[in-house]
């Protein structure tokens, strides 16, 4: 029974991880897992009173999710591994195996990276897995980090296209540039869609919807080709791209759409 735990560890640190790197460096709106995960958590917050303090906190609690589902699967899958060789981790107390919360104990300060613990690896060989599970948060850290800030990044550069529109500037061709540039960035950092703000102007995915349908019969630019560039938009079905926009907006808009 333990050499099949252990197996399955295996097999979910592969899936964990390939979804990690996949929406963490895959530059594009693909994320097999993460994503769904972050919808569950965006619909659940969403149900919040639609107040100032929704808006603010959504994006940042979704964010936060995500990021504890893949530390906790990673702490499990480690632990699973852990737990498949007999007597890999022992209690420096007592010498005797670990108990699965001491498993996963003992791989939560590897991932850390910080050390300490009242257990340690039963031989050199357990030792230099440790210093694997390591090596596996220093990546999960890192590029958690990473994935954050350019999520965060996208956010502010999302604001600050609406408040150039606000502003009422008239230069169409800065302002398609401007826009498809912004298209891209949600491309590769699409959880940046789950933010609000207080200000009904400055939330990005409403906004987003309320330009493009406003443009869709302008014959001089193809607006509904950026428009299907948004991220996800293909899975939202309708007639046409405006029914197809508002299935979008009721996707990633904090306030409640019936």
């Amino acid at each position: 029974m333990s050499l099949v735990i252990g197996l399955l560890g295996w097999i979910f640190l592969i899936i964990i991880m390939t979804d990690f790197l996949i929406t963490t460096v895959g530059t594009n709106d693909s994320s097999p897992i993460a994503i769904r995960v972050a919808r569950s958590a965006f619909r659940l917050f969403r149900q919040l009173p639609d107040t100032d303090t929704k808006h603010k906190i959504i994006g940042p609690l979704v964010v936060a999710t995500v990021a504890t589902w893949w530390i906790l699967s990673v702490n499990l899958s480690w632990a699973m591994i852990f737990y498949g060789i007999t007597g890999a981790v022992v209690d420096q107390s007592s010498g005797l195996p670990a108990s699965p919360v001491g498993l996963v104990s003992h791989v939560g300060h590897l991932l850390s990276t910080v050390g300490g613990g009242t257990t340690s690896p039963a031989t050199s060989n357990i030792s230099l897995l440790g210093v694997v599970v390591g090596v596996n948060g220093m990546v999960v850290l890192t590029l958690g980090v990473s994935f954050i800030m350019t999520t965060t990044q996208t956010v502010v550069h999302g604001r600050k296209l609406l408040l150039y529109l606000q502003a009422g500037k008239n230069d169409n061709l800065m302002f398609l540039k401007d826009l498809a540039g912004l298209t891209a960035e949600l491309n590769a950092a699409p959880f940046a869609l789950f933010f609000s703000h207080q200000d009904p102007q400055m939330r990005v995915p409403e906004r987003l919807t309320k330009v493009f349908d406003s443009r869709l019969d302008d014959s001089t630019t193809d607006w509904a080709h950026l428009a299907r560039a948004l991220p996800y938009f293909r899975q939202y079905p309708g007639s046409d791209v405006s029914s197809r926009l508002q299935g979008w907006l009721r996707g990633f808009s904090a306030s409640r759409i019936s």
